[in-house]
């Protein structure tokens, strides 16, 4: 699977991951996509709902958020091909409770942050056969 996504908008991605450290960001992939190819079009920033100290190694998108992006996207031919998240502190790799939570055939680009500047950016497909994640190019 290949990812296309234009610079411009992994530099908006890293902006905002810079600018919630210490805490996780989160947020909406939105393009299009066929069997071969995922186009990320734009972003769309989410608020991560998690509690406490928690905000720096989790990110929850609250669902009438998710419900909100996909209504508006299913009025102009687009759709949420992935989402992105940061890993602050650690390495761009998913964690177990991100493998368990990826939606196959999605996108998840993952964001190493270390002391607020983003190091490493990373993205990963699950297969169809929801066995494990792989990493892909983009």
């Amino acid at each position: 699977m290949e990812i296309d996504i234009k610079e411009e908008i992994s530099e908006q991605i890293n902006l905002v991951a810079e600018s919630v450290y210490p805490s996780e960001c989160c947020g909406f992939l939105i393009g299009t996509k066929d069997e071969n190819v995922i186009k990320v079009l734009e972003i769309r920033e989410a608020l991560n709902e998690t509690k406490g100290d928690l905000k720096a190694s989790q990110f929850e998108i609250d669902p009438l958020t998710l419900y909100k992006v996909e209504q508006e996207l299913d009025d102009n031919g687009l759709e949420i091909v992935g989402f992105y998240h940061s890993h602050p502190d650690c390495k761009a790799i998913p964690s177990d409770d991100d493998a368990e939570n990826m939606v196959p055939g999605l996108a998840y680009i993952i964001l190493s942050v270390i002391k607020g500047c983003v190091k490493d950016t990373r993205c990963y497909v699950k297969d169809p056969a929801e066995t494990h994640a792989f990493e892909t190019t983009f």
